[in-house]
């Protein structure tokens, strides 16, 4: 079980986001439009979240291949969750997560890193809730509404401002 300590403060706006799964590339981009640099990172072999200097999460990158996700049609996306303003408290950090989880569609994913039952389900930004267990740990990372891309086109649409479907 990993440890990401996490500070939670309440809001009542979160980013635009979208995730893109890129079907040529066989990788997935969380595009979050929040402000802030690049300062740091957590990470694993199949993933990386971009972190500002105060924790905040600029974007996602996932190396995996969705084949590699483990389907499961009794995954419960989260639905009802509410707003926070979270920040990862850990810099530089490489961490393995426990698995890969999608519904049968590939239209969510969920990369968990711990299996513990009592949690909290936060949005961070549209279509990006963090699952945080009673210690403030991140315990999962969902990424809602995956749209399927190629060659990037849609998110750099995304990018600039344009609409995507």
């Amino acid at each position: 079980m990993c440890h990401i300590r996490l500070a939670i403060s309440e809001t009542d706006k979160v980013p635009a986001s979208r995730a893109f799964y890129d079907t040529f590339e066989k990788s997935m981009n969380v595009v979050i439009k929040a402000r802030g640099k690049f300062y740091s990172y957590v990470q694993g072999q199949d993933y990386s979240v971009d972190l500002s200097k105060k924790g905040k999460v600029l974007g996602i990158e996932m190396y995996s291949d969705r084949d590699t996700w483990k389907v499961d049609p009794a995954l419960e996306i989260p639905d009802k969750v509410e707003l926070r303003d979270i920040h990862i408290m850990e810099h530089r950090l490489e961490v393995e997560p426990t698995g890969f989880f999608t519904n049968k569609d590939r239209t969510a994913c969920c990369m968990r890193f711990s299996d513990e039952k009592v949690s909290y389900k936060y949005a961070i930004a549209h279509n990006l809730v963090f699952e945080v267990n009673v210690m403030d740990e991140l315990s999962a990372i969902w990424i809602l509404d995956i749209l399927e891309d190629f060659g990037f086109k849609k998110e750099m649409q995304y990018r600039k401002g344009k609409s995507v479907a």
